[in-house]
């Protein structure tokens, strides 16, 4: 016995020394060499990770640009710190990394903080160069070519006459055809619509449509529902062969509220569906929000089997007084005419995984369970390199715990690389992890994020000067001449914010001037209520 208490605290001594901080040189993982770490050595749970081990493909975690005017105020901002912004969320390597953009096909109705310009307002309108859409997609596509890019509509113009119909599966193949011959930019999947129900007809449409079209590489998925009753459309797909031919993967949204059943995943499995959450929902702030969001990311897959993983949203570029102007994005970006903008703790839960791991790589399904201790971990690899990343969340642990990992065959040997987040600090890195007596002992404190990684690269990315925050200039006058070529400006004015329909940039009626003109004729197909005109009362 006391030779087995000596090897015990020898352990216990061996995993704090490895998790001392590279920034400050402070222990935050492990606590006093007492009885409080002898217990967690203890308790210490064993995982073996194995290259056979089963898994299913990774697909992705990333962002939604859109379900809203959500970056009205993003594309008025000046240079370079619209770059910066962009570089923060897009850009690989620097900050949250994403690997997934989920973008909103515009159809001049309010989708829950106002509209964006359709691309073609009537039938036959078709005009590939209003918005700011085409530009956000370029945007983030040119920092990051590998960028998987999704869509789907929240709103129509009114001329579609109803979402589920021929006219709307053209209008997405307009777009679609807008997107390739302009931007010289394929979209890799598509939704059938967004939180409208299912309609299998539609569905069968639209891969006929775009099939027809030139668009068979695009991927359909369905039907992007939340509630309850989001999956109840499997039983059905079972029996029909051309809706199971027609999606390429089962999506819905909020599963980190409302779980797949065994019975759902078994049903998704057996016809060989990926299911991807398209929209997940991590109201929260600060820390919360960044260990919330790994949590939700660790929780899809380890419970519902979800390999495409997708929050809302990204970039907060709406003026304050909006429903959802601030939680739960990466970055505030509402003052243009001063071009200051906040980053935010979220960013980093990004980074967590981004950093860490790349669309392609396959889940190791050994390693990823809920830890004894609390919190849960997911562990994904790289099949052609053998590296591996494993990302750990503790919010649900009170004590210390330690988990003992063994690789075997088919992984990289060698050190891991150890990033850190919790209340008081976020993405630093810590001293690496050296692989003894062929195994790592990791040592997890309690509400915290950890990334370890065989890979390498990763970096906090920053900007040494961010302008001050000041107020609205007023008094503010614009005669909408300055602008020059009202396509370079997406017909859109500085600063304005629609909530429905299209106010652009158009030629006065006596020709001697620009003047912005509400251009949409008709009462949309608009996804959110019809809110009353906005206004601040302060």
């Amino acid at each position: 016995m006391k030779k087995l208490f000596i090897l015990l605290i020898s352990l216990c001594i061996n995993a704090n020394l490895f998790a001392q901080e590279r920034v400050t040189g402070t222990e935050i993982n492990g606590g006093n060499i007492g009885e409080s770490v002898i217990e967690a050595a203890i308790k210490a749970q064993t995982v073996r990770l194995s290259a056979d081990s089963s898994g299913k493909r990774f697909d992705g975690i990333g962002l939604v640009n859109g379900g809203g005017a959500t970056s009205v105020l993003l594309k008025d901002y000046p240079e370079p710190q619209r770059s910066q912004i962009m570089d923060l969320v897009y850009k690989p390597m620097f900050g949250g990394s994403v690997s997934v953009l989920l973008v909103e096909i515009p159809g001049d109705g309010n989708s829950t903080q106002g509209s964006m310009p359709a691309h073609s307002h009537y039938k036959g309108d078709d005009n590939y160069s209003r918005g700011y859409m085409w530009w956000v997609l370029r945007e983030a596509k040119k920092r990051n070519p590998l960028l998987s890019l999704d869509a789907t509509a929240w709103s129509a113009p009114a001329w579609v006459k109803h979402y589920w119909s021929q006219d709307m599966a053209d209008y997405y193949v307009a777009w679609l055809y807008g997107l390739r011959c302009i931007y010289g930019i394929e979209l890799d999947a598509i939704g059938c619509h967004n939180e409208r129900g299912c309609n299998y007809d539609f569905a069968k449409v639209l891969r006929r449509t775009m099939d027809n079209r030139g668009f068979k590489n695009v991927k359909l998925h369905g039907f992007d529902n939340w509630g309850k009753s989001k999956m109840d459309f499997l039983k059905d797909m079972q029996a029909d062969n051309e809706l199971r031919d027609a999606l390429y993967a089962v999506s819905a949204h909020t599963f980190s509220e409302i779980h797949m059943t065994k019975e759902q995943r078994a049903m998704a499995e057996a016809m060989g569906k990926p299911i991807w959450n398209t929209e997940e929902h991590i109201y929260k702030k600060g820390f919360d929000c960044l260990i919330s969001i790994v949590k939700a990311f660790n929780d899809n897959y380890i419970v519902s089997g979800a390999t495409r993983i997708i929050n809302w949203y990204d970039i907060a570029g709406v003026y304050p007084l909006e429903p959802y102007s601030c939680d739960p994005t990466t970055v505030l970006a509402r003052e243009p005419w001063s071009g200051h903008y906040e980053v935010r703790e979220a960013l980093w839960g990004y980074a967590h995984y981004g950093q860490f791991t790349q669309i392609g790589w396959h889940y190791v399904d050994d390693g990823c369970m809920v830890l004894k201790g609390g919190g849960s971990m997911v562990t994904l690899r790289n099949p052609q390199t053998g590296d591996y990343s494993i990302i750990v969340e503790t919010k649900e642990a009170r004590k210390t715990q330690t988990v003992r990992v063994i690789p075997d065959g088919g992984l990289k040997d060698g050190s891991l690389c150890v990033w850190y987040s919790d209340a008081k600090q976020q993405f630093v890195r810590l001293e690496d992890i050296p692989l003894k007596d062929d195994a790592y002992n990791i040592t997890l404190k309690p509400d915290a994020v950890y990334s370890f990684s065989t890979t390498t690269g990763q970096q906090k990315g920053s900007f040494s000067v961010i302008p001050d925050s000041k107020p609205f200039p007023i008094p503010y006058a614009d005669d909408f001449d300055s602008y020059g070529q009202a396509s370079k400006w997406g017909y859109l004015p500085h600063y304005t914010a629609d909530i429905i329909g299209c106010f652009e940039l158009v030629e006065r009626p006596g020709h001697d001037g620009q003047c912005i003109r509400q251009t949409v004729g008709e009462h949309t197909l608009s996804w959110a209520p019809e809110w009353h005109p906005l206004y601040d009362t302060r």
